[in-house]
């Protein structure tokens, strides 16, 4: 019997074979550590290990023969691929910021999408687009109903990623001056940060920055350059050595958390997750 698990324009998909005698796991290789976290047994009790596909470029495939599994433990292991790649969306690099970066993000995931073909915005793309765009017209109620929708779903997304394996955890939002830290994307990761016991790794920009809305992607990665190379961001504390996740509100062509993601490696972080309200549909910015 063949499994398949994964979801229109999320980088992590899992399948799974299941015969008389074994089973095999395929999957993109980025994503192997993440299997390896939830269920470390399937690789430790496999005689092969993962192996590279011969046949497809970033595939790796993982045999576990009978008498290497249980039933139940591959009954559990069925269900959370479901969860894993359904609860949320997994990103990389796509055509448009390709070219600019590498590895800078270890992993970044989406809750969901900020809206649907066809059907407007999902659950937490509404609370998003309130709380940034209208909350003024918002009761207290109503505020805090959307913030914690928001919050609860951020939290629960956190069990994907390998965060609770090492104490050097922190949490970062994008740099913002002073003006910009009192704006939803900056609150929601000192929320974060109060809720997990991490850190919080302040970035102040410290300089004017332009306008972007209406920039392109190459322009926008090219101020955001020259502000890190001039020294325009100060850290409230050193990241060398630390595992820092960058929470931000919302991911367009990703241009900037990826930015940020190559500066805080090159101060010495030594991993960089994103962890992201919602994703919009187009992979541009808003040129």
């Amino acid at each position: 019997m063949k499994y398949q698990f994964g979801r229109n324009r999320s980088e992590f998909w899992i399948t799974v074979y299941e015969n008389e005698d074994c089973y095999s796991i395929s999957t993109n290789e980025r994503y192997i550590d993440i299997i390896n976290y939830a269920f470390p047994n399937l690789v430790a009790n496999s005689p092969t290990k993962w192996k590279k596909s011969e046949k497809y470029n970033n595939m790796s495939n993982l045999w576990i023969p009978e008498g290497c599994y249980t039933q139940e433990v591959m009954n559990d292991f069925l269900e959370w691929c479901n969860e894993v790649t359904q609860n949320v969306l997994w990103i990389h690099l796509n055509k448009n910021i390709e070219d600019y970066f590498y590895d800078e993000l270890d992993y970044c995931i989406a809750s969901d999408f900020n809206i649907v073909y066809g059907e407007g915005r999902t659950e937490i793309g509404e609370a998003e687009y309130q709380l940034k765009y209208n909350i003024d017209n918002l009761s207290e109620k109503e505020q805090t109903q959307y913030a914690d929708l928001i919050m609860h779903r951020m939290l629960d997304n956190c069990k994907y990623i390998p965060i609770y394996n090492t104490l050097d955890w922190c949490i970062s939002p994008m740099p913002a001056s002073n003006e910009g830290k009192t704006k939803m994307a900056w609150q929601m990761a000192e929320a974060m940060s109060r809720q997990l016991n991490f850190s919080f790794i302040a970035p102040t920009l410290n300089c004017d920055k332009p306008q972007m809305k209406q920039l392109t992607v190459e322009d926008k990665i090219a101020i955001w350059k020259e502000i890190y190379d001039n020294n325009n961001v100060v850290l409230n504390s050193h990241v060398r050595g630390k595992n820092i996740i960058v929470v931000d509100d919302l991911y367009q062509s990703g241009a900037t958390i990826w930015e940020y993601a190559k500066y805080l490696k090159k101060m010495g972080a030594k991993q960089v997750c994103g962890i992201v309200c919602v994703k919009s549909l187009r992979n541009s910015d808003n040129t």
